[in-house]
């Protein structure tokens, strides 16, 4: 009389020479979970982060229902990402509080100084520049030659564009902002705009800022 073996449970296997279940010997190392611990290692990439928060949480959900290894190296992937992302959130924080201007009590920019972009109001003035902007000259309104901002607006939620696709919105934002407050004005100004970078983007900051100053 023969009978058939029972099927073995998921991540378990037949007796060993001791006769207790091979379970450990045979199990294999998931390679989603050795990938998440080599992206949260990688974090200041920034890049890295929001792709390992898919790829750890895939990593966790494989080992369990395949019941292979690594589940600890997901989990250390995923909390390397995560203080990655708080670190760098800190630190640019801290950087735009460094670079934020005085104001008096109105809330207007009284005297010469240098601000980070991001931390311009609508109103305020700064002196004209080109190229990359990371420092910008903010300036009392009365400055001659100032650039103004007249507009302030975030770019829609989703994957990087592109610096030449952000700078086209940027661009397009602006002009519609500006020509539905000023259609009926003559004037002859420039219109400038400073948009988010790469870096800034990954982080969540979409912020535009629109100005316009005197014909250069």
């Amino acid at each position: 009389m023969s009978f058939q073996a029972p099927a073995t449970q998921p991540g378990w296997y037949g007796a060993g020479p001791d006769g207790g279940a091979d379970r450990d010997r045979r199990r294999s190392t998931n390679g989603l979970a050795v990938t998440s611990l080599i992206l949260g290692i990688l974090g200041f990439l920034l890049i890295t982060i929001p792709l390992n928060l898919i790829i750890g949480l895939a990593a966790l959900v494989r080992t369990r229902r395949r019941g292979d290894k690594g589940v600890g190296l997901a989990v250390t992937g995923l909390v390397l990402s995560l203080l990655w992302a708080v670190g760098l959130g800190v630190g640019v924080f801290a950087l735009s509080k460094w670079h934020e201007p005085k104001r008096d009590a109105s809330g207007q920019i009284n005297s010469t100084q240098k601000a980070a972009p991001d931390t311009l109001r609508v109103g305020d003035c700064v002196a004209p520049q080109t190229g990359e902007v990371r420092t910008v000259q903010a300036q009392p309104c009365t400055t001659p030659g100032s650039n103004k901002v007249f507009s302030i607006f975030s770019l829609p939620q989703g994957a990087w564009p592109g610096e030449s696709s952000s700078g086209a919105a940027a661009e397009r934002g602006c002009t519609k902002r500006y020509q539905a407050k000023h259609a009926t004005s003559k004037k002859q100004l420039d219109m400038y705009y400073f948009s988010p970078t790469k870096a800034q983007w990954t982080l969540g900051d979409r912020k535009v800022i629109c100005l316009v100053g005197p014909v250069s």
